[in-house]
């Protein structure tokens, strides 16, 4: 017993360490736009944009303490720049990581705001600066810890652990929880977008982010006094997408992104086709392939009406993991809508510009 247990805390000294050098990733990162760049904010045709995206995962090893990382956010092109192919957008964001049994948290809020120069006067090319701002909290229940020592066989339930590292002992608490960890720290982001339109249809949007560009430091706390501080280290991203079509029903896009940070480095790459169902009612069905470099396949599906996108992923876990996963990933669903309020007459947008 004190074997499996000291296996146990091993693991999840492993996880928690290499929680605290990963950021919260979604396969269907398109559809989250806020959290893959700033520069995003208000970079639509329409008055606002509402959306939101679920990811679960692991709930093979992990049942119902998997990982679960939900998403929501707002934003919209609000005024016009200091020319009439310029505009600026705001937005808000929020999200929460919760993962395993001991619940380890993290809420983040941001704001942020961007500014779209248009390099020319049709708005076929524009360039975008985006900021972004907010407070994060993480924290660590230890009280649903699920330990080895705490289960009972003759209930068959799981009672509390008595294991020190979670009742007193190192961490310097008396009680269950007292070794809870609570933190906060700001968060401060940057990002530039380049989009262009070929035509009526072909684009390319390449863009790069920086997060945490303060390196906040954050503190967990355990009872007894006992503090540990640590940095958190800088987020960098690159993200490109171009989108072409084939002829008349079918059309592609691929897309990448690059993440990195404290040493750690994320590939995705991901392939995908539209079809044009019925055009003269606005809808198209999406489907895709992708891998995550070391880690996973991922199966792609999205549907557009209108102005309202659907999309579902689901990641293959190819990696070492495989065994305990079953093959299980993550499961996404992820949806925005764009509301578009306009005043009479209706004049045709620009190819890349909102409408106000």
């Amino acid at each position: 017993m004190k074997l499996v247990r000291s296996l146990l805390l091993f693991f999840f000294a492993a996880v928690l360490g290499s929680l605290q050098a990963q950021d919260i990733h979604y396969t269907l990162f398109n559809m989250s736009p806020l959290t893959l760049n700033p520069a995003n904010t208000g970079a639509f045709s329409g008055t606002v944009r509402v959306g939101g995206i679920y990811r679960g995962q692991w709930w093979a090893v992990s049942s119902e303490r998997g990982y679960n990382t939900p998403s929501a956010y707002a934003d919209a092109p609000i005024v016009r720049g200091f020319r009439d192919q310029d505009w600026v957008g705001v937005g808000l964001s929020f999200f929460q990581d919760k993962s395993g049994s001991l619940a380890l948290t993290t809420n983040t809020s941001m704001l942020s705001a961007a500014y779209h120069l248009g390099l020319d006067k049709k708005g076929e090319s524009v360039l975008t600066l985006g900021l972004q701002g907010g407070r994060v909290n993480r924290s660590l229940n230890s009280q649903n810890a699920r330990l080895a020592d705490s289960w009972d066989g003759s209930t068959n339930i799981f009672e509390d652990t008595a294991d020190p590292v979670f009742t007193g002992g190192t961490g310097g608490g008396t009680e269950p929880g007292e070794n809870d960890i609570q933190t906060d720290y700001f968060d401060f982001r940057a990002g530039l977008l380049f989009r262009s339109k070929f035509d009526e249809f072909d684009n390319i949007e390449v863009g790069f982010s920086t997060g945490r560009i303060n390196t906040p430091e954050y503190l967990f706390r355990a009872g007894g006094g006992n503090q540990d501080f640590a940095d958190r280290p800088m987020l960098l991203a690159a993200h490109a997408k171009y989108e072409w079509k084939l002829n008349d029903k079918w059309s592609a896009a691929p897309t990448v992104l690059w993440q990195s940070t404290g040493g750690a480095n994320l590939f995705n790459l991901q392939a995908w086709a539209g079809y044009d169902l019925k055009p003269e009612e606005k809808i198209k069905l999406h489907m895709g392939l992708g891998y995550r470099i070391g880690d996973s396949a991922k199966i792609l599906a999205g549907l557009d009406y209108k102005d309202l996108r659907v999309a579902a992923a689901f990641d293959l876990n190819v990696s070492e993991y495989r065994v305990a996963t079953d093959y299980q990933g993550a499961f996404e669903i992820a949806a925005f809508y764009i509301i578009k309020v306009y005043p009479d007459p209706q004049i045709k947008p620009a190819i890349l510009c909102p409408r106000f």
